[in-house]
């Protein structure tokens, strides 16, 4: 029988989610010892609460002992950014958008590791690229990253993207722009076409188009990007399709603004 307490509240369930917040405060692996520190809870029945959130799928043992958040909470974080108020009111937009140009649809907001895929619509098209939801896309060389490095500040967004820089030198691979100079030389022109295009940078013959969408107060709520083959997506001036795709995004956040 589940313990309840109308009035007060059940304490062990208090317990618990502290033990979770920890983890969450901390966003990092951590060990049980300094977790049981920054709670000031004895270790044991630290260990106890994280038994059952493991078990719940909130949190989990990593093979060096140490404790991370669980794929339900992720899931959970997921689901509350999926539903913000933003991104809900212009849904119909959203699909009324991918029904115009036929390309798949890509909706990414930003989060401590990077752009975040919380939505994505498939192309009308043969060969369709699906992102999937949860997926953390790269600052260097995806269009929805280089939006996001592009209106974010660059103390946010430099160490994100040495990180890559490093990953592709150890693992002998190059990515463009290649290195912090050239991309802010990339950055002035996607801040001067309000756009960022990657034009097989990630997925070779997959072009990607990806627009800011501003929220009332005009900062930058998410990424909306375009994606499908060069035949589907040509991005060259004067594209049919890529000025189609510009109005309507520029059509969404007008709508924010007047809301």
């Amino acid at each position: 029988m589940i313990e309840e307490k109308l009035s007060g509240g059940v304490q062990s369930l208090e317990v618990g989610l502290s033990v979770l917040n920890a983890l969450l405060e901390h966003n990092k692996p951590i060990i049980l010892k300094d977790l049981s520190s920054k709670l000031d809870m004895h270790p044991a029945k630290v260990h106890r609460y994280l038994v059952s959130l493991i078990r719940m799928n909130y949190a989990k043992q990593l093979d060096a002992g140490q404790y991370a958040l669980g794929d339900q909470a992720w899931r959970l974080g997921l689901n509350c950014i999926q539903h913000t108020d933003v991104l809900q009111l212009v849904q119909h937009l959203i699909y009324d958008l991918q029904s115009k140009i036929g390309c798949g649809i890509q909706i990414s907001k930003w989060s401590p590791k990077g752009p975040l895929v919380v939505q994505s619509i498939e192309s009308n098209h043969p060969i369709s690229i699906v992102t999937k939801v949860g997926s953390i896309m790269p600052l260097v060389n995806s269009a929805a990253g280089r939006v996001f490095a592009s209106y974010l500040p660059e103390a946010v967004i430099q160490p994100l993207m040495s990180a890559e820089w490093e990953k592709a030198a150890q693992n002998h691979y190059q990515i463009k722009p290649s290195s912090w100079g050239e991309f802010l030389a990339l950055k002035e022109n996607i801040l001067g076409q309000g756009m960022a295009v990657a034009k097989g940078d990630l997925l070779v013959g997959i072009n990607a188009v990806g627009l800011p969408i501003f929220n009332a107060h005009q900062a930058m709520e998410f990424c909306i990007v375009a994606l499908d083959s060069e035949m589907f997506l040509p991005v060259h001036d004067g594209s049919e399709k890529l000025e189609l795709f510009k109005r309507e995004v520029a059509a969404i956040n007008q709508y924010i603004k007047t809301r």
